[in-house]
């Protein structure tokens, strides 16, 4: 049966892409989302301390940018990434309002984020990973922008649901695999949030 108007390869793109945008918006806006994501127990796992810079990968409309950047301080800096403008623009308006000084927006690339060179302490990403649509490619161009042992710290989803489609959540293993594959190696994990686990991991030089 075929769709009227669209080919099926296109009325398939055009599906995931409305799961990615309802996946995307229940999560922004979940009003119990700091119970079960919480973020000052996320960056005390991760590490974030004032005087840092942050490359944040998919910073969506700033969920944890804000707590990253109150983290870091004055000295410190959070690059928030998007390739959504739009998103960029409400980061943009909200820290004007609040008087935040220290977060920098970048559009980036589907395959890359375009942070600065050889200039972050950590990247953090949450929720992320399994949007994308080329993992794989992504993660390794995030190696050209850490500083020598600096972390990659990945918020997914605890499941070991076999993943039947992107953007579903991926498995464990499928997050380990994939990180893996892009040339970094795991350094610990963590397991006490109620729905996540936490990786940090470090490129594998």
């Amino acid at each position: 049966m075929a769709t009227k108007g669209l080919g099926f390869r296109a009325f398939f793109v055009l599906i995931a892409a409305c799961l990615t945008v309802l996946v995307s918006t229940s999560t922004s806006y979940d009003p119990d989302r700091e119970t079960w994501q919480p973020p000052e127990q996320i960056m005390d796992t991760a590490g974030v301390k004032p005087g840092m810079k942050i490359g944040e990968a998919g910073a969506g409309t700033g969920y944890l940018t804000f707590h990253l950047a109150s983290r870091v301080g004055e000295s410190g800096i959070v690059y928030a990434n998007e390739i959504s403008e739009t998103d960029l623009s409400t980061i943009r308006a909200r820290a004007e309002r609040e008087g935040v000084a220290n977060i920098v927006t970048v559009l980036g690339e589907v395959e890359d984020p375009l942070f600065p060179e050889n200039d972050l302490d950590m990247v953090i990403m949450v929720y992320v990973l399994h949007h994308l649509e080329h993992p794989i490619a992504f993660m390794r161009a995030l190696a050209s922008y850490l500083k020598p042992g600096a972390p990659v710290v990945i918020v997914e989803r605890n499941t070991n649901q076999d993943r039947s489609h992107y953007p579903e959540f991926m498995t464990n293993d499928q997050i380990l695999e994939t990180i893996q594959q892009s040339g970094f190696e795991l350094e610990r994990t963590e397991t006490s949030l109620p729905k996540d686990t936490i990786y940090i991991f470090k490129i594998n030089r």
